[in-house]
């Protein structure tokens, strides 16, 4: 079994991500390290800088030392991470070797000295000297394989092996001029879980952990003298804030508790006293708390907020010393954190006390470059269209410098809807171009993707320094979305929606392009209302009126035929088209049969007559009187105008025989048809067959087809081929909708 310990785990970059938290436990061993090399500079140099020194955008601190620190920074995109050692007198650079696996890559650090630990077999380690001396090998192996080290305090390992379910030890090793030299820490209880271990350079370890004292079990915070391997204090802390650090100093110890609503207060107890000073309680929300000891003051914060610091002897907190706090450690020389300041922007800070005795930041060294944000070029379009299948519309700029973050955010203005997109750009990236392709894409509702709708947009460019130098650049502007509208476009968005009428009446939308381009996610629910349940007939009809937008046909029970107007992202009030619709048991609507661009209606008659009405174009009275086809027709139970699929440029007509065998027949554009021709059997397994339009826009006729029961469909897309001899390719499930009634009545789509 692995140990896990800090020393074992990795760290991401721009989020804290664990890439690996496992112990002390290896299968191979790693060749041996030579000395490090720095990069620049002279070996031996003291902490005294001139001035900050320049670190990349993406290194984050990992760990302290007396002159130096360690970054990490996440590589081989995103597949493994570096170390390096940063001498904080001149910035010179060390990269540090690796260890023997992913597992145990993290280098360990002293803020007392220039010693970096670095693992190189499963028992073995070696200490690096930063400062130029020789390194030096420990074997641990008298502490055992499941032991992992915690920290490094000066020169000596700390160790935690894991010795059994709710068994934890502690172990000291030392290299003495021969041996390592190895003594286990007494005085913690034998069910000891260790959670946290922080070290001061006053000589004590403060340990978190979780064990039985005196018969009672809980969290308890214990302070350990190295010199002589023993726990001098031990109290509980019953409360403890299972995200927080602890900090301990030659005469106090801090740590962070936590309430049922995760606000954290941080606690302050003089070292050999019961008494403990509270503080303010702030959210913790979950994230990790800091808290490290700064002579007579404690410095706190939660990981990218603002750091602070309390007084010790009065009480005289002293806030924002930081912005987007990274990390605090304890140095040599006060303390090390990274975070944000305006004078200095993100990097890394030593938190000391100025002259006035209070906390101040002092810049070490910067992320990044310090020249302004600037935007060179803008290529920005004025109209989109999103009609056809690949369409995107190209946003592109360019800059004076590169390690910014750019985010676009375009915003439809009657709605408020929108698509955003952020970029990174490092290293000699100066272009940031964004391909819109015409959805709703939103960090607050990612999985959205429905069609933009037609009409005003403003866009808005961010750009922003990653290092918080050199400002930011806000541009804005306006385009238009000209998507055209479709057969069966409900939401004025160019692409086809699919209506539905649940078992309670209630009316609502699907976006179809939404769940054709990815239907891994739930689809966007539009309500239209109720009451819908009055009508025994419903048809898609297409744009029937003045308007350019698709309208809805109903028949009520009493045989009264209704027309919706669409008004391009709702529905008109109704209008009577006349009564008598009764006679009829099949009707199909959406095809131009006529040729006049209009689209028509069928109707059958209980003989099997087909009769035609033709569209008008008048809202008021949309079609002229009725004109027979022919008799015959009462061998389908199924009837659909699916558009254009021969490639006529006129309406044809779908029909499905009781058999479940599916005949096409092609329009001439006059009103009547071509002799039929069999597409194929087998669609009797479908209870609705829906002329849907065209819903993967490649220009051809498709429908949508539901299979399954009414407590569980299941939807399919025939995409059209434009052949009209084999007018459809195979099926393509979809997914399973969420429109399928509770009640068990039925759900008709159109």
């Amino acid at each position: 079994m692995k140990h896990l310990s800090p020393a074992g785990r990795c760290l991401a970059v721009a989020v804290t991500v664990a890439l690996a938290a496992t112990g002390a436990t290896a299968a191979t061993t790693g060749p041996a390290l030579a000395a490090p090399h720095a990069t620049a500079g002279a070996a031996g140099a003291t902490a005294e800088q001139a001035g900050p020194f320049v670190l990349g955008t993406d290194e984050l601190l990992d760990g302290p030392g007396a002159n130096g620190f360690v970054t990490v920074s996440v590589i081989n995109n995103g597949t493994d991470v570096a170390y390096k050692w940063h001498r904080i007198a001149d910035g010179a650079v060390t990269p540090l070797p690796p260890g023997p696996d992913l597992d145990y890559r993290r280098p360990v650090t002293a803020p007392d000295s220039d010693r970096v630990v670095v693992r190189t077999g499963p028992t073995k380690y070696r200490l690096l000297d930063m400062a130029g001396g020789a390194p030096v090998d420990v074997d641990t192996g008298s502490v055992g394989t499941n032991a992992g080290l915690w920290r490094l305090a000066g020169d000596t390992l700390v160790m935690v092996r894991h010795d059994g379910p709710q068994r934890d030890s502690l172990h000291l090793v030392t290299k003495s001029a021969v041996t390592a030299v190895h003594r286990r820490v007494s005085g913690l209880p034998a069910d000891a879980e260790v959670r946290r271990i922080s070290y001061s350079p006053a000589g004590a370890l403060a340990v978190q952990y979780r064990g039985t004292v005196g018969g009672t079990t809980g969290q308890r915070l214990a302070v350990v003298d190295l010199a002589t391997a023993k726990v001098v204090e031990d109290r509980a802390v019953p409360r403890y804030y299972p995200n927080g650090s602890v900090a301990v100093s030659a005469t106090h110890l801090a740590w962070t508790e936590s309430d049922s609503q995760s606000n954290v207060t941080v606690v302050i107890a003089r070292r050999g006293t019961t008494q403990s000073t509270r503080h303010t309680p702030f959210p913790g929300a979950g994230n990790p708390v800091e808290v490290s000891v700064l002579g007579d003051w404690v410095v706190y914060g939660r990981s990218w907020k603002e750091l602070s610091a309390v007084s010790l002897t009065d009480g005289t907190i002293v806030s924002g010393l930081l912005g987007s706090l990274r990390q605090v450690t304890e140095g040599a020389d006060g303390l090390l954190a990274q975070g944000i300041t305006p004078q200095g922007g993100k990097g890394v800070y030593r938190i000391g006390l100025g002259a006035d005795g209070r906390p101040t930041a002092t810049a070490v060294a910067t992320n990044g470059v310090t020249t302004p944000t600037t935007v060179l070029t803008e290529q920005v379009p004025t109209t989109a269209d999103f009609r056809r299948a690949g369409s995107k519309a190209v946003l592109r700029w360019t800059y004076g410098r590169s390690d910014v973050s750019v985010n676009l955010e375009v915003t439809h203005t009657k709605s408020g809807r929108s698509w955003s997109q952020g970029r990174t750009l490092k290293g000699t990236e100066t272009e940031a171009v964004f391909d819109w392709d015409g959805t709703f894409l939103h960090y607050e509702a990612p999985y959205s993707r429905t069609a933009a709708y037609n009409g005003a947009y403003t866009w808005k460019m961010t750009v922003d320094s990653m290092s918080g130098v050199g400002g930011k650049v806000v541009r804005t502007g306006t385009l238009q979305v000209d998507s055209g509208i479709a057969a069966h476009d409900y939401s004025d968005s160019g692409a086809p929606d699919l209506l539905f009428r649940d078992g309670m009446g209630r009316l609502a939308s699907y976006d179809v392009r939404q769940f054709m381009d990815d239907p891994r996610y739930d689809w966007e629910r539009t309500e239209r209302g109720g009451g819908w349940q009055i009508y025994d007939r419903l048809l898609s009809a297409g744009n029937l009126d003045a308007t350019p937008y698709a309208d809805v046909l109903a028949r009520d029970k009493a045989g009264v035929l209704w027309l919706y107007s669409g008004t391009g992202r709702s529905l008109a009030t109704r209008t009577s088209v006349g009564g008598g619709w009764g006679v009829y048991d099949k009707l199909a609507a959406g095809s131009d049969l006529t040729g006049d661009g209009r689209p028509d209606l069928l109707a059958t008659d209980r003989s099997g007559v087909l009769w035609l009405y033709k569209a008008t174009g008048n809202g008021t009275k949309p079609f002229a009187p009725r004109t027979r086809i022919g008799g015959g027709w009462n061998t389908y139970d199924l009837l659909t105008a699916p558009g254009d699929l021969g490639g006529a440029k006129t309406g044809d007509l779908l029909a499905r025989d009781t058999s479940g065998v599916l005949w096409l027949y092609l329009g001439k554009g006059d009103g009547t048809f071509a002799p039929r021709t069999r597409v194929g059997g087998g669609w009797g397994v479908y209870s609705q067959i829906v002329n849907i339009g065209d819903a993967d826009r490649d220009g051809r006729a498709d429908l949508i087809v539901e299979s399954g029961t009414q407590r569980d469909p299941w939807l399919h897309v025939y995409k059209g081929t434009g052949n009209w001899k084999a007018p459809f390719g195979s099926a393509r499930m979809l997914a399973i909708p969420s429109y399928a009634s509770p009640n068990g009545a039925r759900t008709v789509i159109f």
